[in-house]
């Protein structure tokens, strides 16, 4: 059986910075695993019971229980096991993890994953955890969790990183870096310099998500039409378009957006 509940953020200082709490729960009899694709949305989580587990090349590996996962550039498949419950933060502004903590975001995700530990003091999260645990009810571990988190809201992102980031969501990717620097009386290497500190992957492959997550949201479109329209979704050509959005997905837009395309595909994290 799998349980996924998802909370509004209450705390007035984070309501603009936090989209939703997530708790996933999933019985220990749940065996069957699922496919993460790229978002830019969930920054960080919690699992309080069982292991999340993620495959790499043939095998899966036991993720940090209390940490982050690189979910900006490549899909990945998971499975849980044992009684499992999973608090995870999704934050409005990619990788908000940058809002709470001054270690730059290319460093954070360099590695498929890192633990919380490694970001704040190992007591913080020791104690964060141990609340958690003894929390009788979610809004009861929401709390604790927005009260942590409103005591590191300390950094503050410039105003030219957000406006690009809303540029690149307002145009649907449909941009190039060099446009970017032109309507915003900046350099290239500016912005690549805010995105390595603030995102954690380069500007060009955070428009390449974009546009993806995009196409995701628009699944409703005719797959003839997708295919014969790649030019209004920002793309050179075809070829081009397809190997994008196999980087993403692992799949040809054929594939996916065919017969039962995504059916490992989890709700939990591809809304």
């Amino acid at each position: 059986m799998e349980s996924v509940i998802i909370y509004n953020a209450s705390n007035p200082l984070l309501i603009d910075k936090i989209s939703s709490i997530v708790f996933w729960r999933r019985s220990a009899d749940y065996t069957d695993s699922s496919v993460f694709l790229p978002n830019n949305t969930c920054g960080f989580g919690f699992t309080l019971y069982g292991n999340l587990l993620v495959k790499n090349d043939s095998d899966f590996q036991v993720m940090p229980k209390f940490g982050t996962r690189n979910t900006l550039s490549k899909p990945s498949e998971i499975k849980t096991s044992g009684d499992f419950l999973n608090i995870s933060v999704r934050l409005t502004i990619p990788n908000g993890l940058s809002l709470f903590t001054k270690i730059p975001m290319n460093v954070v995700f360099e590695d498929q994953a890192m633990s919380l530990s490694d970001i704040f003091s190992k007591q913080e999260i020791d104690d964060l955890v141990d609340w958690l645990f003894h929390a009788k009810t979610d809004l009861d571990k929401i709390q604790i969790l927005e009260l942590f988190l409103v005591s590191k809201l300390t950094v503050y992102q410039p105003a030219l990183f957000t406006a690009l980031i809303a540029k690149i969501h307002d145009v649907k990717g449909c941009c190039s870096i060099a446009q970017l620097a032109s309507l915003y009386s900046t350099t290239e290497r500016t912005i690549h310099r805010l995105f390595n500190k603030f995102v954690g992957v380069n500007p060009l492959s955070y428009i390449h998500l974009i546009r993806f997550r995009t196409l995701l949201n628009s699944s409703s479109i005719p797959n003839s039409d997708l295919m014969n329209n790649w030019v209004d979704l920002g793309y050179y050509d075809q070829s081009h378009f397809i190997k994008h959005f196999k980087a993403f997905s692992t799949k040809t837009p054929a594939q996916f957006f065919g017969k039962n395309p995504s059916e490992k595909v989890s709700d939990f994290y591809n809304l």
